[in-house]
């Protein structure tokens, strides 16, 4: 029974996590058409593209320091992120 219920817990903490995930793109998306309609139309591909470039670096800095601190391999890697979950066991 334990470890079903860890199971569920598990699954719902995914779901839960995709799902606010998803919110927080349309919410870059939203702001995004936001700033693209409050200036003029020959800066609305500069705007769009520094919206891009802000969401990919944000993804980035997730990748490197959210990850550990979310799912830390080591106690030391909460605080100090390192790249051994993007290099493999191998």
């Amino acid at each position: 029974m334990n470890e079903i219920t860890l199971e569920l817990s598990y699954a719902l903490d995914t779901f839960y996590f995709l799902v606010c995930t998803a919110f927080v793109m349309f919410m870059a998306c939203g702001f995004a058409m936001l700033e693209s309609g409050l200036v003029r139309s020959k800066n609305t591909v500069e705007i769009l593209t520094k919206n891009a470039m802000l969401y990919s670096v944000a993804c980035l800095v997730y990748l490197v320091v959210g990850y550990n601190l979310m799912y830390p391999a080591n106690p030391v890697s909460s605080f100090i992120p390192g790249l051994d979950f993007m290099l493999g066991s191998d």
